[in-house]
């Protein structure tokens, strides 16, 4: 490796990010007696809990990521997810659907979180209002909707089976030696490895992931270049509808249980996470491997915070303080880049 090439390299936020999720995983490993260089010492209880949290976590840290790359700030995909996967789960309950193939469910939570997404594209692509504000409205309309006027109830041991049975699908099992417990890195990760290899692909080899990274960099000058910014943003905050209501089917199968208000507060975890990960405020940056190596932070040390008791208002003043150091550094960029 020459020394520009490490020289752009150590300039990237991924590679500092990198090392401190590789120091977290040395120090966890060290303090629960595991081997680092034996599979065994990998594939331990603690390492499979940090993934298994970090499936639905890191799938939706992709949606976040899009949105901020175009300049733009979703609220609303934690709600988007509850009211889609309630109401899916409520229509498949009500009509036997899915006793054995949760497909049904998937594709129904994923038209309604398209058609959820499209009201938030068509108001911020004809009306080009602050996403944070429009999402916030819609965020609380959907919750408003989901609870209010549908009255979504909560639905556990009636669960279809087909959610069950396939939310219990594994790649590995494993057996705690102090325990006895066993333990299973779930099937579920396979859709988070997909989604990141999606948007990767998209972000970096279509012209649709270049508009969204023109677009966050400067929207007239994107539009001056040929992109359509209002039709772009509306397959935007669309496609991100759909693919947050396919999430929450993945967290109902995954829990084995559909509770209407288990997303709320979500996007507090969720957006520190992008941030830390080097995504911009102001848009037009952000990798989805940045996105990943923070969200492995941050759930391997709400993980960590859990073993070693330490009170769970403590990850919020973690997710605050990511929040104000990220618009810190993303104004100072953003100031520097005008000098």
């Amino acid at each position: 490796m020459n020394k520009a090439k490490l020289k752009r390299m150590t300039r990237r936020t991924e590679f500092y990010m990198s090392l401190v999720l590789l120091l977290l995983c040395a120090l966890v490993q060290i303090k629960s007696g595991g081997r680092l260089i034996t599979f065994p010492g990998i594939f331990t209880r603690m390492n499979v809990t940090v993934l298994r949290t970090m499936v639905v976590d890191g799938m939706f840290a992709m949606c976040c990521l899009v949105v901020m790359i175009s300049g733009g700030f979703d609220l609303s995909f934690p709600a988007i997810a509850a009211l889609s996967y309630s109401l899916s789960t409520t229509i498949c309950l009500n009509n036997g659907w899915c006793a054995t193939n949760p497909l049904a469910g998937f594709l129904l939570a994923a038209a309604i979180g398209w058609v959820l997404g499209m009201l938030n594209g068509w108001i911020i692509s004809n009306f080009k209002l602050n996403t944070m504000i429009v999402t916030l409205g819609t965020q609380t309309l959907f919750t408003g909707i989901s609870l209010g006027m549908l009255g979504m109830k909560e639905i556990t041991s009636t669960l279809p089976e087909g959610f069950k049975t396939f939310g219990k699908a594994f790649l590995l099992e494993g057996t705690d030696p102090s325990t006895g417990i066993r333990y299973t890195l779930t099937a579920m990760i396979l859709f988070l490895i997909a989604l990141c290899a999606l948007v990767s692909f998209m972000l970096n080899k279509t012209m649709f992931g270049r508009a969204l990274y023109a677009i966050g960099g400067n929207e007239v000058s994107a539009e001056r270049a040929g992109y359509n910014v209002k039709r772009t943003k509306f397959l935007l905050y669309s496609a991100v509808g759909a693919v947050a209501g396919f999430i929450g089917m993945i967290r109902v199968c995954m829990e084995s249980q559909s509770i209407p208000k288990a997303m709320t507060g979500r996007e507090m975890t969720i957006i520190p996470a992008v941030i830390l990960g080097g995504a911009s405020i102001f848009g037009g940056e952000g990798t989805v491997f940045g996105t990943m190596v923070a969200v492995g932070i941050i759930s391997l040390v709400a993980n960590s915070m859990l073993i070693l008791g330490i009170d769970p208002y403590w990850q919020q003043f973690f997710n605050g303080l990511i929040i104000l150091v990220g618009i810190t550094v993303s104004a100072l960029q953003a100031k520097r880049q005008k000098q």
